[in-house]
């Protein structure tokens, strides 16, 4: 189990900012050794998680995208995902992210670039993006229990940061675990907004979050319809998944 760990840590090194990586950036980056990291960078190399670039540096390999594609083809959430997607999509033309997280990266399984003269690039968000920078992340962080959100702050907390006030953070993600809703600008994307929603399985819990991404100037003009709008569609998508909306 420790090396599986080992190699969860490693794979989680390559993201879209960082595609390629040396055994020595690996190994001080998983707080392993350099030969033991050779070792388990030589076997994911030979299985295809990864693929050797040049000398001593690494990229993610074929098997990766091989095993995307069957879990995007295989996914529950996908499936319920993609026609509401693809509806608002033809019906609004703005960027749409479906969202989920992972060891407090955010993680875009689906995206869709606007039609729109002005429209937000489907690259505005990804996983070099921490989840409190950016408002589909705070909704992700507002599902963490207090041990989860205690060990997330620990590893994120740096002096002078809002997250050193941690009652006042916890206030605020336990409003938009009650709401299932957030908007607000990414991290250096001041003139995006993402409008993003809480979306449910069958038991009621989260499972993803749905973002328009959409220019401030539009949204300003009309921030309750994109509201409407990302609330009724994730909506769509939990029901889609069996969840079932109790009166109150």
């Amino acid at each position: 189990m420790k090396t599986l760990r080992k190699v969860g840590e490693l794979l989680r090194q390559f993201t879209a900012a960082q595609p390629e990586h040396s055994v020595t950036d690996l190994s001080r980056a998983i707080g392993n050794s350099v030969s033991g990291t050779h070792d388990l960078v030589n076997g994911l190399a030979r299985i295809g998680l990864l693929r050797k670039v040049e000398r001593g540096r690494y990229r993610l390999g074929p098997l990766v995208a091989t095993l995307n594609r069957a879990l995007e083809d295989s996914s529950a959430l996908t499936e319920a995902a993609r026609p509401v997607l693809a509806a608002l999509w033809r019906d609004y033309g703005e960027t749409l992210h479906l969202t989920l997280h992972d060891h407090g990266r955010l993680l875009v399984l689906d995206a869709l670039e606007g039609t729109q003269a002005l429209r937000v690039s489907r690259e505005a968000l990804g996983s070099w993006i921490s989840l409190h920078d950016s408002p589909p992340g705070m909704l992700h962080l507002a599902q963490f229990s207090p041990a989860q959100l205690d060990e997330y702050l620990d590893r994120h907390t740096r002096p002078g940061s809002r997250l050193e006030d941690r009652a006042r953070l916890r206030a605020e993600l336990d409003a938009l675990a009650r709401d299932g809703f957030n908007a607000g600008a990414p991290k250096d994307e001041a003139d995006v907004i993402c409008v993003s929603a809480l979306i449910r399985d069958h038991i009621a819990q989260p499972v993803a979050v749905l973002v328009i991404s959409v220019p401030r100037s539009r949204h300003e003009v009309q921030p309750r319809a994109f509201r409407n709008i990302a609330l009724g569609a994730a909506r769509t998508i939990s029901e889609r998944l069996g969840y079932e909306l109790r009166p109150n």
